[in-house]
């Protein structure tokens, strides 16, 4: 920003010849006369850049400096208007020139998403363009809480949306919905039952009656708290069982990998295409799309026009290049294959137990055949396994008592 500022006041270059350099640094230092890119020359000369204003506060100082200043160039804003001032031709290009840009300042021209991790790009773009917000969008015109509004109806995974507009680029920050699975209504009666099978190691009821004890065998879908409480006082009576209960867990995992793969050895050959996108249209600089290579890698490389201030103009350019490579089989070295399967496996374990959950020990063996490595892994963890269901409606039928059955019985003809 700064050099746009200098860019904007003109600057001039001076090389001063002097038996102390030094007596013009502190001429400056005492007048508060600003100046930048000091180069020594040789022993009596130095080079230094400086605002116009500035030189012309120093010139009333030189004949106390007893030394040559010589200006060496001029830049800058009031120099180049200085030159061009009679070319009226040039001027009113100029000056169009610069009320151009400014309008296309004024629109949209890039759009950067952020914030999403599970909703693509494309999908949030293409939704703002249904909206009215796209490339080519009168900037000014936007209005955030509207904006928000009608996107949020459109998209139900986001919970929040908002457009900041700087200049000619949009950034679009977003907030994903947390999904929280459904929720039971209070008053319902429910059970705890195990989202996986193993041995309890610890328990924590809070309401309900436990079925099982520390240390039993438990399988998947089995109830462990039921909401079904049976009294001789009361009877019985249904409530919301809740209860947090952890099981160790045991884990066998399997994973392989060949150990023949292609390796790429590039020849050297390269060939490039370029192409221009102003907004949304595209030229291509180039006849022919087909590549002459059979194995190649493509790369693609994109340039915005970007004006100082962070204007960013409708003008893109992209550059393909494809490399050549010939494919060369080879071989793999066993104890890498092992190891990359080794932190894969480990980290289909952790996903699978879940942030809640702790590996206690694991162990690894390592197969090998011809042309093939294969690791298994054999874990036990420890893990919640509590859940919460509602009861059934047969489980809500009271038993009927063993007096009333027999008082039926007699009371029959």
């Amino acid at each position: 920003m700064q050099r746009v500022v200098n860019f904007l006041r003109g600057n001039i270059q001076l090389e001063i010849e002097c038996a102390y350099p030094e007596r013009f640094m502190n001429l400056c230092a005492q007048n508060d006369i600003a100046f930048w890119n000091l180069v020594r020359v040789d022993a009596i000369t130095v080079r230094v850049i400086m605002t116009i204003q500035a030189y012309e506060r120093l010139k009333p100082l030189l004949p106390n400096l007893h030394a040559q200043v010589r200006p060496v160039k001029q830049a800058g804003a009031p120099i180049f208007f200085l030159r061009i001032r009679k070319r009226y031709a040039l001027t009113t290009g100029f000056l169009i020139t610069l009320i151009a840009i400014w309008v296309m300042s004024l629109y949209i021209w890039d759009i950067q998403v952020t914030g999403n991790d599970k909703i693509p790009t494309h999908e949030i773009l293409q939704v703002l363009e249904e909206v009215g917000v796209g490339i080519g969008t009168f900037g000014p015109g936007i209005h955030p809480e509207m904006l928000r509004n009608e996107v949020l109806l459109l998209m139900d995974d986001l919970a929040w949306i908002t457009v900041n507009v700087n200049g000619s680029r949009a950034t679009v920050i977003v907030r994903e919905q947390i999904h929280v699975p459904d929720m039971i209504p209070e008053g319902i009666p429910t059970a705890v039952f195990a989202t996986k099978s193993g041995i309890i190691d610890q328990m924590m009821i809070w309401a309900g009656d436990a079925t099982v004890e520390i240390g039993d065998t438990v399988v998947i879908g089995q109830d462990l708290v039921s909401g079904r409480v049976e009294s001789l006082a009361t009877g019985t009576h249904f409530l919301r069982a809740d209860a947090r209960i952890y099981a160790r867990t045991w884990y066998e995992l399997s994973m392989s990998m060949p150990l023949e793969v292609i390796e790429k050895t590039f020849t050297g050959r390269t060939s490039t295409k370029s192409r221009i996108f102003f907004g949304k249209s595209r030229i291509n600089l180039y006849f022919s799309s087909g590549i002459s290579y059979e194995t190649y890698d493509k790369i693609i490389e994109e340039s915005d026009f970007v004006l100082p201030g962070g204007i960013v103009l409708p003008i893109r350019i992209q550059r393909l290049i494809h490399r050549e490579y010939t494919p060369t089989p080879g071989m793999m070295d066993r104890e890498r294959a092992a190891q990359l399967l080794h932190e894969q496996l480990l980290a289909q374990l952790e996903e699978l137990i879940g942030p809640e959950g702790e590996i206690l020990s694991t162990s690894f063996t390592v197969e090998v055949t011809p042309g093939l490595v294969t690791v298994h892994l054999a874990a036990e963890c420890r893990e919640q396994i509590a859940a919460v269901r509602r009861l059934r409606e047969d489980e809500m039928q009271s038993p009927i008592h063993p007096d009333e059955t027999l008082r039926e019985e007699t009371n029959q003809p």
